[in-house]
């Protein structure tokens, strides 16, 4: 595809415009996922000033004929990257950036990390976690020399050496010990004002025979068990608490359970609105079904959809369990238990 924009460069009699237009206006948009961004501001700021070299900072993808991928490109990502690489006119190149780009950087054995080059033909990479402005400069330079010379060059050599490797092993790690108690305590007592005492005191009258705990200055804790978790949370929503902010799993592993919590807000009553009530419960890894509270709190909907996906819990009664929501189709089951494995590092000796 990338021979197909220098050929069309080098042809014709009107080459010599071509390159020269191209070489001079290379108007790159950035894709910024990570911190590589910074080091891009900085190679346009005043200090580098980038547009001396005939690459201006852009964000319109139609108005663009250069990506700087700047950071990890996640399986959902591609897309984004795809689409925006499509929508630039011809002739259009790509440069990646950074460590993350490159190799994927911290997250390389991530289950959600695919290449650049797997979506979208690259011209160069430039190394570097993160790279600095002159090296970004550097690679927009050899970008306009292949343009020019039609041919693309490294702007770096070196020196081989025979370090003697011999064939790739594992490492093998040390013992991992496993608390046989849960790491994660939510109903732990600390200094809270009187207000949020009073109002916790107030929701343990209003409903019956659950335990509410003032956990710290308008953050109230309340835990059921898994068969009243809907029960409570219609007697929540008619004491005020009108929404779901957010939806969280947490996986104790070494007790074989899920902690599932919901964390519940007000915007319709005055004395609830600072308070944050995060209603909990445990369900068995084995067999991690709750009943969805999406029909009293429609924002809980999409959250309980993204838990099913990373975790694998289904949400009785909420019509989208069992499809694809947040990850791309081909990413593995469940990516965020514990138990799932990821690539191990490989050394050569």
């Amino acid at each position: 595809m990338e021979d197909r924009f220098i050929k069309f460069l080098h042809s014709g009699k009107l080459a010599p415009i071509k390159k020269w237009g191209t070489y001079w206006s290379l108007w790159p948009v950035h894709l910024v996922t990570a911190c590589c961004g910074v080091e891009l501001a900085h190679t346009f700021a005043a200090g580098y000033d980038g547009e001396r070299i005939g690459a201006l900072n852009y964000g319109i993808a139609r108005q663009t004929n250069l990506i700087i991928v700047e950071g990890a490109i996640t399986r959902k990502m591609a897309k984004i990257l795809r689409v925006t690489w499509e929508q630039m006119p011809d002739p259009k190149f790509v440069i990646v950036m950074g460590a993350c780009g490159l190799k994927g950087g911290l997250f390389w054995n991530g289950y959600n990390l695919v290449k650049p080059s797997d979506v979208v033909p690259v011209d160069f990479y430039i190394p570097g976690c993160p790279p600095t402005p002159e090296a970004l400069l550097r690679g927009i330079r050899q970008l306009q020399d292949k343009i020019k010379s039609g041919e693309a060059k490294t702007s770096v050599e070196f020196t081989e050496k025979d370090l003697g490797v011999g064939k790739p092993i594992k490492i093998v790690p040390k013992p991992k010990k496993v608390s046989k108690t849960a790491t994660i305590v939510v109903d732990v007592p600390r200094k809270v004002d009187e207000r949020t005492k009073e109002i916790a005191k107030k929701i343990e009258d209003s409903i019956k025979n659950i335990k509410v705990i003032a956990v710290s200055k308008n953050r109230v804790a309340v835990n059921v068990e898994k068969e009243k978790m809907k029960e409570v949370a219609a007697s929540l929503k008619s004491l005020g608490f009108d929404h779901v902010k957010n939806v969280n799993v947490i996986d104790v592993i070494n007790e074989q359970k899920f902690i599932v919590e919901y964390h519940l807000g007000s915007y319709s009553t005055k004395d609830l609105m600072p308070i944050i009530l995060n209603l909990y419960t445990s369900i068995s890894r084995d067999d991690p079904k709750l009943k969805s509270l999406s029909d009293i709190f429609p924002s809980a909907d999409y959250m309980e959809r993204e838990m099913h996906e990373f975790f694998g819990v289904f949400f009785e009664g909420n019509p989208h369990m069992g499809s694809r929501f947040l990850l791309a189709p081909d990413s593995p089951e469940f990516p965020l238990r514990k138990d799932f494995k990821l690539e191990e590092e490989v050394y050569l000796r």
